[in-house]
Formats: structure tokens, C-alpha cells, sequence
């Protein structure tokens, strides 16, 4: 299955659009494999995590040379390209040292960079996001903030916002169970900057949320269309931007 952009909004068809694989989609497996998994299904890129996190056998791309060049080589062997690259998280304790690292990383692969915001004041918030585009400004690198229901920055008019408030350099990276569970509306996607717009990740969830939002949101997302919570008049609403490209999440799952 591809999605494609066309002026009515977003449908099944042979690929106009670059489907992206992201890793929460197949949160179990390496970089590796993933970047094996998404060429044979043919999409046109990969979204990776590139530190260790609880989640899955994640290796330290930013610290171990050789895992880098090995993602580097897959890459280069498979003609993928890459998303976002993750984790950015702009919270009470960053390691700026670390930060640019992963950052200049983020640029090595092409990839960009995808911010989620734990820190709850605001001017630190977005003094952290202006340190942190200074950084992707000189390596050469975008950055997408993502509005996400458990951080401090929840809906696509609050990430437009910051995005905003730091200059061009800052999109946006839309997730769609994000929009359903944090109280914000397809009225709010629908008005979006096109310019803005640097990713659209497509995952359902039930009308009801569950009680566990923490799970859902990580290793129990839904493809999309399956709990009809994302339709095809929901994803219309998206503005059509220059360049479309599609996350495609907990895609292989059962429903």
C-alpha cells in the first residue's frame, strides 16, 4: 500500500508519495533489519532511532563508529534515504555535548531532526528549541517539532507556535493519534503553514483512548483506517505541501 498527495487530499495509489518507515512501526528490531524490511517493501525511507532506548535493540549511532557506518552502508546499499531521527527530547536536563553530536549525526544521514518538548517553561522551552536550531543551522540540518499527547507541547497550533517562534528553520512533524488524543482538531491541521509541514506520521487508535496513552503511543498503535479513527476525509484535511512524505506507523500490525 502507498499513499499519494493529489488536490483532493490523500489516496491509495502507486507511489507519488515517499513512504517512510518509521522505527516505532517495527519497534523490535535494529536498525538494520528495519532498513532491510522497508527496501523490500519498497518505501523510500526510514526514520530511526539512533540511541539507546527501552524500547528496542537501538545502537548508539552517535557514539559507536562502526554501528554508524554499518546504518551508513545499508543505506547507501538499499537507496533509502531518512527521515526524522530520533531522539531529540528538550527537557530540564540536556546534554548539549550530546545534543550536537546527534545532531551533526542527523546531518550525516540527511535525516531531520525531531524534536519532542517535555520542558514546562515556556521561555526555557523555547530558548532550548533556539539553541538546539542554531545547532541543525550550522550542521545544515531541518528540524520538525512534534506535538505529542504526554509532553509539554500537545496539539499542531502549540507546535506551530514555538515552531514559529525560532524562525523558518523549524517544521513540523504531524502525528495523527497525536491530534486525536490531545484535544486538537483536523480545523487545526487543515490551517497549518504548508511550508511548515516536514512530516505526517499516519497511525489510528480507538475512539475511546485507553487508559495507558504512554503504551498506545509507542508499541500499541494501529495502522491506519483500522479503528476508523483516521479516515480519508481526516487526512484531505492536511495542506498539500511542497514535498509529501508519509511515516508510515505500526503499518505491519495486526489490527
Amino acid at each position: 500500500m502507498s499513499a499519494a498527495a493529489s488536490d483532493g487530499g490523500i489516496e491509495a495509489s502507486a507511489s507519488c508519495l515517499s513512504l517512510c518507515l518509521d522505527h516505532l512501526s517495527l519497534y523490535e528490531v535494529s536498525a538494520l533489519d528495519l532498513i532491510e524490511i522497508a527496501a523490500r517493501l519498497e518505501c523510500g525511507a526510514v526514520s530511526l532511532f539512533v540511541r539507546p532506548l527501552p524500547l528496542g535493540p537501538y545502537k548508539d549511532l552517535v557514539c559507536d563508529a562502526a554501528a554508524r557506518a554499518d546504518v551508513a552502508r545499508a543505506l547507501r546499499d538499499t537507496g533509502l534515504s531518512v527521515g526524522v531521527v530520533e531522539p531529540f527530547m528538550l527537557d530540564e536536563r540536556i546534554d548539549w555535548e550530546l545534543m550536537e553530536r546527534s545532531v551533526a549525526l542527523a546531518a550525516e544521514l540527511d535525516g531531520t531532526v525531531n524534536v519532542l518538548c517535555f520542558e514546562e517553561e515556556p521561555a526555557r522551552l523555547q530558548a532550548s528549541l533556539g539553541r538546539l536550531t542554531e545547532l541543525a543551522r550550522a550542521a545544515g540540518v531541518r528540524v520538525a517539532v512534534e506535538g505529542f499527547t504526554l509532553s509539554s507541547i500537545k496539539t499542531p497550533a502549540e507546535a506551530l507556535a514555538l515552531a514559529e517562534s525560532v524562525g523558518c528553520i523549524a517544521g513540523l512533524n504531524v502525528d495523527t493519534l497525536h491530534v486525536m488524543r490531545a484535544g486538537g482538531s483536523w480545523a487545526d491541521v487543515a490551517a497549518l503553514p504548508p511550508e511548515r509541514i516536514a512530516h505526517v506520521q499516519l497511525s489510528d487508535g480507538p475512539c475511546v483512548a485507553p487508559f495507558d496513552l504512554q503504551r498506545e503511543a509507542t508499541v500499541a498503535r494501529l495502522p491506519p483506517g483500522v479503528a476508523s479513527s483516521i479516515s480519508q476525509a481526516s487526512c484531505r484535511c492536511f495542506p498539500r505541501p511542497r514535498a509529501w512524505r508519509w511515516k508510515l506507523h505500526s503499518f505491519l500490525r495486526p489490527a
